[in-house]
């Protein structure tokens, strides 16, 4: 099982933040390597992934949910992939915590993952590098929109 957490501070208000994390276009642009995040129903989302890093490359695909959701407050994003290389399963938990009056907001962040197969053989400790690397691009790319 890999587990990551933390935290980032935002210069945008909680409304503006949750529209983008509610986005699907926005979702596609900042999940690294995310090539399809499509809205089958509200709040379910069909997923393909392109994940490269180091040893880690392979094609994924399959779905993402949102779950426990309560607006500008919290959300889990649950998600099921598979690949030839073998399947990620995992989830997020994301709370939004407003500071500075409204002008900025805290995201607080908690995912786990389960990665089998070939992927597995791997290694768990590149596994968590690369989990850390992907929630950081993720947040440098929403900072940037």
């Amino acid at each position: 099982m890999i587990k990551i957490s933390g935290q980032r501070i935002l210069n945008r208000p909680p409304h503006e933040l949750w529209g983008l994390l509610m986005d699907p276009a926005v979702m596609r642009r900042c999940i690294p390597g995310c090539k399809r995040f499509e809205v089958l129903e509200p709040g379910r989302y069909q997923i393909a992934l392109q994940v490269s890093f180091g040893l880690l490359k392979g094609a994924f695909q399959g779905e993402a949910q949102l779950k426990d959701v309560v607006n500008l407050e919290r959300y889990r994003l649950e998600m099921d992939t598979r690949g030839k290389t073998g399947c990620i399963q995992g989830a997020t938990d994301v709370r939004l915590h407003t500071l500075d009056g409204g002008e900025q907001t805290e995201i607080v962040y908690q995912s786990d993952a389960k990665v089998s197969g070939v992927l597995a053989s791997v290694g768990a400790r590149l596994f968590q590098g690369a989990a850390r690397s992907f929630a950081d691009r993720f947040f440098d790319e929403l900072v940037e929109l």
